[in-house]
């Protein structure tokens, strides 16, 4: 079955991002046809990006980005639910983005 990330794309305290994705998540799941699950991407407390290689290249030497990229790679596509910082996305989400490469490859993502 085609597996489906809501991704909680801001970390700041106070936000509303998360109880949107859960909200997402459920109306999402109600609809069948696909698994839902959530990433958080506050939850990985990811740094700037310290990587020594590209991303490109997928030897990921830093335990962070081990995991993230395997929680990544578990899903089929994504559904953002994230702020707007400076008509932007958050940081926080960009850096996620940009930490690995191979595992958001022929994904669907809206």
């Amino acid at each position: 079955m085609v597996r489906i990330a809501v991704v909680v794309g801001s970390t700041r305290p106070g936000r509303r991002s998360r109880q949107v994705a859960e909200w997402v998540l459920e109306r999402a799941g109600a609809h069948g046809g696909a698994e839902f699950g959530m990433l958080d991407v506050a939850d990985f407390d990811l740094p700037l990006l310290d990587e020594p290689l590209p991303p490109s290249l997928g030897n990921y030497q830093q335990e962070h980005t081990k995991k993230w990229a395997a929680a990544v790679e578990a899903f089929d596509g994504f559904i953002f639910v994230t702020a707007e910082y400076n008509h932007s996305v958050p940081g926080a989400l960009k850096n996620a983005l940009d930490y690995i490469y191979a595992e958001w490859n022929n994904k669907a993502a809206g």
